[in-house]
């Protein structure tokens, strides 16, 4: 599915929980299984992930999209062939059955069939629990089946939370927003219960609001929490709209297709740097994790673990920059070739070391972890400092400097440095700085120097 291979942390810095590559590595398998999973096994997707960047809520959002239609062509196709199997037993029936002459049926028959079928339960789920309706105690609470929530992108949670901050709490648009999921579902638990009322809506929608309540004698009781029975409560006045309809028959919250059309004019319609805001992070993370995967592959994770986690934090500070501008990525990319210049620095020094015929891994890493905290130093001379302890790396690295020092010409520098004497005062005698280099290579010398002399005469 699209969106696999994209994906950042925009976790609240102050809450982010330390990680380890491991953690970091399991989760990018667990979100590949996720989107690889086959279609037998994948439940249908909910709401785009608020922890990841923007496009790949686009992308999920574009998924549910296909995902629903699918789902609902499917079910489309079953419930027509179940009828045409219900109609083609029932002509058989017919076909079988013998005709009586009966008289034409008056005209008010038909009310009290129709008020029989209105109260025929639809779209039941299944029984909640043991639960009765308070009106009916012979009959079962049953919870219906109801429609998908709505799956909204940040992008369009904030556009509805301005909506509603422009409009303010007590316009019709806004509770027309807040309670048309609502309306649904009590319109679905209606049907599925004909002699329900609120309270039994509440019983099983919003549980913390059945109090209970003991009276003088000590008996306990439930009844509504105060905020259902407030004057001009929105509750009640959704359940007095609600009517008995199935979620079969309800209008759909979720259109897919108008939903999948917005995605795609949105994906069409961003200028080059929309494009370059909605992928600079989501690719930075991407090579951040390939390093994580070569780390774990040459078994150094534990070497750069902390440059990693340093790297995915500024990451995430800078995929949570609410500034229109560019992010200042410099920085960060300078973090991530350091990290991969150490990496090859690590895999030279592995390839000097011997490794895997006359040193270890871990003395490798050990001797390494020194280069790293001692700013590109090591001790190899005294072979009690060295990695293993008993010479190893000492007798390894010792005679490849010795066959360069025969071999190879060795160039040495000799520097000598003059600062300027200001406090003579004498006529002609005043010393600026002075600078002198010689490089010796072999048989070959060279000399450069700065020389400065004064030309005032007080």
């Amino acid at each position: 599915m699209l969106g696999s291979f994209i994906q950042t942390e925009t976790e609240n810095e102050t809450t982010r929980p330390t990680r380890t590559i491991t953690d970091f590595t399991q989760r990018k398998k667990t979100l590949k299984d996720t989107f690889r999973a086959p279609e037998s096994a994948r439940k249908i997707a909910g709401f785009p992930d608020m922890r990841t960047c923007l496009l790949h809520q686009k992308l999920q959002m574009l998924n549910v999209c296909v995902e629903r239609r699918v789902q609902r062509e499917a079910n489309s196709k079953r419930k027509q062939h179940q009828d045409q199997a219900l109609a083609i037993s029932e002509d058989e029936a017919e076909d079988e059955g013998e005709f009586f002459d009966c008289d034409e049926p008056n005209s008010g028959s038909g009310s009290p069939v129709k008020a029989v079928l209105s109260l025929k339960p639809e779209g039941r789920l299944r029984r909640l629990g043991d639960e009765r309706l308070l009106d009916e105690p012979e009959e079962y609470l049953y919870i219906p089946e109801t429609q998908e929530p709505v799956p909204k992108t940040e992008d369009q949670l904030q556009d509805d939370a301005e909506v509603m901050l422009k409009l303010g709490p007590g316009s019709g648009l806004t509770t027309q927003m807040m309670c048309t999921s609502l309306l649904s579902d009590m319109e679905a638990f209606k049907a599925a219960n004909p002699h329900s009322q609120m309270e039994d809506f509440i019983r099983w929608y919003s549980p913390k609001d059945w109090e209970e309540v003991k009276d003088e004698t000590g008996e306990v009781t439930h009844q509504l929490s105060i905020r259902m029975t407030t004057e001009g409560n929105t509750w009640l006045r959704v359940w007095q709209q609600a009517h008995p309809v199935p979620v079969a028959r309800q209008k759909r919250l979720f259109d897919d297709t108008n939903e999948a059309l917005k995605v795609l004019h949105y994906l069409e319609s961003r200028k080059m740097h929309e494009i370059y805001n909605l992928t600079i992070v989501p690719v930075l993370h991407s090579s951040i994790l390939k390093l994580i995967d070569i780390c774990i592959n040459a078994k150094v994770d534990d070497l750069f673990s902390p440059q990693i986690e340093q790297l995915l934090t500024d990451l995430c500070r800078l995929s949570r920059s609410e500034s229109d501008d560019l992010p200042p990525i410099g920085p960060l990319l300078d973090d991530l070739a350091e990290l991969e210049r150490r990496f090859y620095q690590f895999k030279c020094f592995e390839r000097l070391s011997g490794y895997p015929k006359k040193s270890t891994l871990d003395q490798v890493k050990l001797q390494f972890l020194e280069i790293l905290r001692n700013d590109n130093c090591c001790t190899i001379v005294n072979r009690k400092l060295t990695a293993a302890g008993d010479g190893t790396l000492y007798d390894i690295l010792i005679p490849k400097l010795e066959h360069d020092m025969a071999e190879r010409l060795i160039s040495k520098d000799y520097i000598i440095r003059l600062d300027g004497d200001s406090k003579s005062t004498e006529k002609g005698l005043y010393l600026g700085p002075q600078f002198m280099r010689a490089i010796v290579t072999g048989e070959k010398l060279r000399l450069c120097g700065a020389f400065t002399e004064s030309t005032a005469f007080v």
